[in-house]
């Protein structure tokens, strides 16, 4: 019995090894709200306009990973770009419950900078005009000239949509920026590989996604961390 327990131990060992391998590559998985999710099936599909769409699934859900293009790079979500999102549908019991990353109200995520204005200068709790929500309070670096070449939200606010554009108060009162998603709407689809020999692609994603059906069941929001779709086969456009 002794000199078989050697090779039970290690066979434990190979099988935990084994295990571990399977787990750290995915086809397609990710923390849904937190818990891990696996798609039992996955499939990607480039349009005739270059346009990447990957479809993974499970017995009662399908979630829906869109970017512009199938060229490698770093796709944010949630922004006036359409083009670009996510989306997660379940039916379960008959249940319809549907997210996205559509143009939902939240708090500021991301800016862009217009414009710098003139006559600012550097800052904290500096407010602004402006936009569709309230409460954005910001801190600001200008250089010499007045010009403002740095913002850091300290208050990101509520109620504000992608693509609206807030006024930063003080100087002349023409410092702009652009909300590029807010963070209950946004996130981001990491292509890092497509190979067209294989006719696979690999790559990471995290977003936030609103509800966007009437369903009265299910948080208002729903969140993706750590998600990963690896080797994925292209199929012929759908």
């Amino acid at each position: 019995m002794k000199r078989f327990l050697p090779l039970f131990i290690l066979a434990i060992a190979l099988s935990s090894c084994q295990d571990d391998v399977k787990f750290s590559n995915p086809g397609f998985q990710a923390l849904k709200d937190d818990v891990l999710w696996q798609a039992t099936d996955a499939r990607a599909y480039v349009s005739t306009d270059g346009k990447l769409t990957i479809e993974a699934m499970t017995s009662y859900e399908t979630l829906t990973l869109s970017t512009a293009s199938a060229n490698e790079g770093t796709y944010l979500l949630g922004t006036p770009n359409t083009d670009n999102g996510a989306s997660y549908f379940s039916n379960f019991n008959e249940q319809e419950l549907e997210y996205g990353t559509i143009a939902a109200p939240g708090p500021i995520s991301n800016i862009n900078l217009l414009t710098g204005g003139t006559g600012y200068v550097s800052g904290d709790n500096v407010g602004t005009t402006g936009g569709s929500g309230t409460g954005l309070i910001l801190s600001i670096v200008a250089n010499a000239s007045g010009v403002v070449t740095g913002i850091t939200l300290t208050s990101r606010g509520a109620g504000y949509i992608a693509g609206d554009v807030i006024t930063v108060v003080g100087g002349n009162n023409n410092c702009k920026f652009r909300v590029i998603n807010v963070q209950t709407s946004s996130g981001e689809i990491v292509i890092e590989e497509f190979d067209n020999l294989s006719m696979t692609v690999t790559g990471t994603f995290k977003f936030n996604a609103a509800k966007s059906n009437g369903a009265t069941f299910g948080g208002p929001y729903l969140n993706f961390q750590h998600g990963v779709f690896h080797k994925i086969r292209i199929y012929p456009s759908i």
